[in-house]
């Protein structure tokens, strides 16, 4: 006790000492407390007894649930089962094109949530180019199966990231060591090769199974009348107005993606299997019969030309007069989207704020919890992963519960669509810092603080130029995502303050899908400006989607 006791005064010691760190701390701790924790109580405390009962004898609204859950399994599944193919055949076969393969799995991350959704509907719907003008027949894509094949196609990089990251540490010792032992390939791969990428799959599949639950475009553009939570909670507010029934259904769909995000990080903590002992081996990974080979390259050939269709198809419908009825070229989608709105202006500029604003707290917030001991820091590093876990819907409807009215009365403007991107992005521009931080030898700052610098100055000074890269990486990651978003900023945007992916939505419910496709191709091409802009930067010092 008394050793405890004497740790907590010294945590608390530097407090006193440096007063501008200090109040660096306590800056980001009220952001993080007002702008994260505050929407979701606002959230949790709407709902009352009635609407809790109403919840739960409504069938609509237990049909929505099962709907959610029915789709994080069955997407998860198999956007899962692809990106272990997709992984496995680019880390371990010996194949032909895999800078293609690779550059085509990054088009889904970069692209807005919906486009999959989207070109689904230009592909195989009532006009689709496949069904209706190849092969004339009348397809009806709305629904689960729908949505399914739009989420598998949307979330299985994710997916390939994750088990490519696991697959690459696995040291070929273990493996070629059962080979000698005359073990056969397959009694290796299930009994070496899977368990020992099982806390990088479990991982993967919890990440995934969070971001189908919450997501919201495929479902508003596929769904038809399969309704999942994030809709029913949409349209709780947009038809019916009520806001408190919406935030219990959020409730509802914060409580499997909160478990899903405890059960990653206890995975993670309790399954850990160490197969790098930092002494290299020599040895290659053992080459795969060519039959397999060839059948893994066949699996990725169908599944990047299936997701280069879908953005050939968003390139086409840009240029195409009326999708399915008058199939000449014009520019006239563009001038309508580029120049007679606003919409791709104010992603851009709102994306470019919310990423100085994430990058600086996500570093800043990285150097606390990693380097300064007060109490608590644990919470502190929870507040600013928390995002990590949040649907879209509930934080939009929590910005509109906490903000609607003084002392923060951010409804209506900038600031508040600035603030809700900025926060779904914090937890990446965070870790960024964080894996950055570890890279950095503790003693180059003590060397600093033995010369008679401040913490506050050695940070400026020393540890920022060295996080630079970190800073760089998480400023690109959330302007990519940020004018891509959409659950978080559909309640948020007003006239003159919309946003592109609002406006693609909007257009493609009311049948432009000229113009749905025009803007959407240029989220895209404003997105791959700015990864090119991250390799231009910083090179390959910072990995982002795999670059």
């Amino acid at each position: 006790m008394l050793a405890v006791a004497r740790a907590q005064v010294r945590d608390v010691r530097w407090l006193v000492r440096e007063p501008a760190l200090f109040a660096v701390l306590l800056a980001v701790a009220a952001f993080l407390l007002v702008f994260v924790l505050l929407p979701v109580i606002r959230v949790l405390a709407v709902p009352s007894v009635e609407h809790w009962m109403q919840y739960l004898q409504r069938g609509a609204f237990i049909k929505a649930t099962r709907n959610s859950l029915l789709m994080a399994v069955l997407s998860t599944t198999s956007a899962m089962s692809v990106g272990f193919l997709y992984a496995y055949a680019l880390v371990r076969a010996d194949i032909p094109g895999k800078p293609l393969f690779r550059t085509v799995a990054l088009l889904p991350l970069v692209s807005p949530p919906f486009v999959t959704g989207l070109a689904t509907i230009l592909l195989f719907g009532r006009r689709g180019l496949v069904t209706h003008r190849l092969l004339g027949l009348t397809f009806d894509p709305y629904g689960w199966h729908g949505l399914w094949f739009a989420q598998t196609l949307a979330f299985f990089p994710l997916a390939y990231l994750g088990v490519a990251g696991v697959l690459r540490s696995i040291s070929p010792s273990l493996e070629m060591a059962a080979h000698n032992l005359g073990a056969r390939r397959w009694a290796v791969f299930r009994t070496i090769t899977v368990p020992l990428a099982a806390p990088g799959i479990a991982s993967a599949a919890l990440l995934v199974s969070i971001l189908i639950l919450a997501d919201f475009g495929n479902p508003m553009v596929l769904g038809g009348s399969f309704y999942v939570l994030a809709t029913e909670a949409y349209l709780q507010i947009i038809g019916r107005y009520n806001t408190e029934m919406a935030a219990a259904l959020c409730t509802v769909l914060l409580v499997p993606a909160l478990g899903f995000f405890l059960a990653q990080r206890y995975w993670l903590g309790r399954r850990a299997y160490v197969t790098v002992t930092g002494q290299p081996t020599g040895l290659e990974q053992r080459r795969l019969p060519p039959a397999v080979r060839w059948a893994l390259f066949g699996g990725c050939l169908v599944v990047a030309m299936v997701v280069a269709s879908i953005y050939l198809v968003i390139a086409v419908g840009a240029f195409t007069r009326i999708w399915g009825v008058d199939w000449s070229l014009t520019l006239g989608n563009f001038a309508y989207t580029l120049f007679r709105q606003r919409d791709l202006y104010n992603s851009v500029r709102f994306g470019l704020m919310a990423a100085l604003l994430a990058a600086a707290v996500a570093t800043v917030a990285a150097y606390l919890t990693q380097r300064k001991s007060f109490p608590g820091r644990g919470a502190l590093d929870f507040l600013t992963l928390l995002p990590m876990v949040l649907p879209g819907t509930l934080v939009g409807i929590g910005f509109v519960l906490a903000f609607n009215q003084p002392p923060l009365e951010l409804a209506g403007t900038a600031t508040i669509i600035v603030m809700a991107m900025a926060i779904r992005t914090l937890p990446v521009g965070y870790r960024l810092a964080v894996v950055s931080l570890h890279q950095i030898e503790p003693s180059i700052e003590w060397a600093s603080r033995n010369l008679g610098a401040s913490s506050l100055r050695t940070f400026a000074r020393i540890m920022l130029p060295l996080l630079k890269y970190a800073f760089v990486g998480g400023f690109i990651y959330t302007f990519v995502k940020s004018i891509n978003t959409l659950s978080a900023v559909i309640f948020l945007v007003t006239p003159g303050k919309a946003v592109a992916s609002a406006s693609i939505l909007g257009l493609a419910e009311q049948g432009y899908w000229g113009q749905a496709t025009a803007l959407a191709f240029s989220l895209i091409v404003v997105a791959l400006l700015g990864l090119g802009l991250l390799r231009l930067v910083v090179g390959r010092r910072v990995q982002l989607f795999d670059l």
